[in-house]
């Protein structure tokens, strides 16, 4: 059976469709598996270390006991090693083990003492071409370990093992294969009913122009003939070659008459208005109709300024374009639509024939709601995304004190000893409260929800100035001395003002800390329409090129001592508000950070 137009240009855009969407599927899904399993890796090799360290202190305090039989006790490290597998997605245990493989310490306490299995690594996941990934993810059950060796005076001592869940690892993926699976179906029905509109769109001026032909030699020179191509066209192409010298009809008029163009534009969200030389209204869509609140065949042959009420910003701009003969795009005007207001880009552009002067002009409005909401959407996720990276930052914060405090009631007990019963309850008490807010911060974990933001009305000028009077009595006397630079005519913000309180409160530490001899730290206000700019200079020991696109990750620091947390809630909380931070710096010379802020 042959194939017409039609069936073979449907045919020929779902078969590319479905290789390109295979092939990008495939990519993808290759990529994110591999993705899944180097993060497992890398949020294994963090939990081995931080049991390694809790490991390592147990031992370093303790003396007269065997060292596994300390481990064995340490509640602490038990801690850790419970706390690593409840926090994490993937984990399905954790271990110390001997050097023979027995097991000292267990997430399953029922298991120690025994031998601990042998599974294969995770790097081997790793070593798998992405088919065999796929199907060891999403085959039978399989555990795979990370294992970082424990070491007690420079000698082999045990090894620290973590298993990890292919079928937890398949879990994650599934979301993201569902999406991939649902957006490619969906770009083949769509690529489909593409294929199927344009052909349509292609073959009904074939239609059209066979009986257009019998009129047009009779002198009924009604319509516009488009230019002509192809085989099929080819037997018009004969006639019309006769008729080409009688063909005078203006082609902007012939678009206001041709009803397919008129279904086509009709369905475009973006308002179309087509006018002639003296800016009379040839053709506009659906979408345009209701900001000229016409229908088009009341409005056709009308003058567009006629139509629209005196002063309107559209009818000024048709004619600024019109006596300057040059095209304006872009231009945001608000505009009354279906009984409310709503901001729209407008571009207007003559449109000129060959080696003739200008005979129209082409009128396109985009409405700017959908755009907004794209970005909203945009700007939201980044938000949550940046509150996931800092959540688990905000807990660990919260967990070490509390470790501290559990390590500091235990000491008490046993240097109280025979206490009265008042004090052994308090002690308990102490320690239940302890245990209760550690539970806490577990659900909070589990449970966290993007923040909303207390916003107000804000005077930057005047949070800069309380932040600096809190600061001085601290920094003041260790030769750090704080310049206000403030523009006075700093418009208000809406904003939250704790969370920006607490924002330039961790730069200014900084800033403090950066200068063991003392220094200047300078604080200058700047701001446009658009945007209010806060700078903080110090003249502190500065931070290195390698370094400077670090500083807002999370845990990286290079202070002694440091958390590596300050600069990553800066970098949140100003994101938060949709604005940006940069930090410039120069080793030995100082270092500064500007925060630009939207003014609302």
């Amino acid at each position: 059976m042959r194939l017409g137009i039609r069936g073979r240009e449907v045919l020929v855009v779902s078969i590319l469709t479905l290789m390109v969407v295979t092939g990008t599927t495939a990519m993808h899904l290759a990529r994110l598996s591999r993705v899944v399993v180097e993060e497992a890796g890398r949020q294994a090799e963090l939990t081995a270390r931080q049991v390694y360290a809790q490991a390592s202190r147990t031992l370093a305090r303790t003396t007269g006991v065997v060292p596994h039989e300390a481990l064995r006790r340490d509640r602490d490290l038990r801690g850790v090693l419970e706390a690593a597998v409840g926090y994490s997605p993937h984990l399905l245990y954790a271990v110390v083990a001997d050097p023979e493989g027995r097991i000292v310490l267990h997430t399953q306490s029922a298991r120690e003492g025994t031998l601990a299995p042998a599974h294969p690594t995770l790097t081997s996941l790793l070593d798998l071409d992405a088919l065999q990934r796929f199907a060891a993810l999403y085959g039978a059950a399989q555990t795979y370990e990370y294992v970082l060796p424990l070491r007690l005076n420079e000698a082999p001592f045990g090894s620290i093992r973590l298993g990890v869940s292919s079928t937890l690892l398949g879990r994650e993926l599934a979301e993201s294969l569902r999406e991939s699976l649902v957006l490619a179906g969906v770009a083949l029905v769509l690529a489909w009913v593409l294929a199927m509109a344009l052909a349509r769109v292609v073959l009904r001026p074939i239609r059209a122009l066979a009986g257009q032909v019998d009129r047009l030699r009779r002198g009924e020179f009604d319509a516009t003939v488009p230019a002509l191509g192809g085989d099929e066209f080819q037997e018009l192409s004969a006639q019309l070659g006769r008729l080409g010298q009688e063909l005078k009809a203006d082609r902007l008029a012939g678009l206001g008459d041709q009803a397919p163009l008129q279904h086509v534009v009709d369905q475009f969200e973006d308002a179309v208005i087509l006018l002639n030389g003296v800016r009379q209204v040839l053709f506009f869509n659906r979408a345009a109709g209701e900001v000229i609140g016409r229908p088009l065949e009341a409005a056709m042959g009308e003058p567009l300024e006629s139509l629209l009420p005196p002063g309107h910003p559209l009818g000024s701009l048709v004619a600024q374009v019109s006596a300057q003969g040059a095209g304006s795009r872009n231009v945001t005007l608000t505009l009354l639509a279906a009984g409310r207001e709503r901001e729209v880009l407008a571009s207007v552009f003559p449109v000129a024939e060959p080696r003739r002067l200008a005979v129209g002009l082409v009128v396109i409005l985009k409405d700017l709601e959908s755009v907004k909401t794209v970005q909203s959407l945009v700007s939201y996720s980044a938000k949550l995304a940046a509150l996931g990276r800092l959540t688990s930052g905000v807990a660990h914060e919260v967990r070490n004190p509390l470790n501290a405090m559990m390590i500091h009631l235990e000491l008490l007990r046993e240097r109280l000893g025979e206490a009265s019963g008042d004090v052994r309850q308090s002690l308990e008490v102490i320690g239940g409260e302890i245990r209760r807010l550690d539970r806490v911060v577990q659900g909070f974990l589990r449970f966290v929800r993007p923040q909303e933001l207390a916003l107000k009305r804000l005077d930057v000028n005047a949070l800069l100035a309380s932040v600096v009077a809190l600061l001085e009595a601290e920094w003041g006397s260790r030769g750090v001395r704080f310049v206000l630079e403030t523009a006075p005519d700093v418009p208000d913000l809406s904003a939250d003002e704790e969370l920006l309180r607490q924002a330039f409160l961790n730069i200014l530490q900084n800033a403090g800390q950066a200068m063991p001899k003392g220094g200047v730290v300078t604080l200058r206000t700047e701001s446009d329409q658009r945007a209010v700019r806060v700078t903080i200079a110090d003249e502190g020991v500065g931070i290195t090129p390698g370094d400077l696109d670090k500083v807002f990750r999370l845990y990286f620091t290079t202070k002694p001592g440091g958390t590596g947390i300050g600069l990553a809630l800066v970098y949140r909380i100003v994101q938060l508000h949709d604005g940006t931070v940069e930090i410039r710096s120069e080793p030995g010379r100082g270092t500064t950070v500007t925060v630009t802020l939207p003014v609302r």
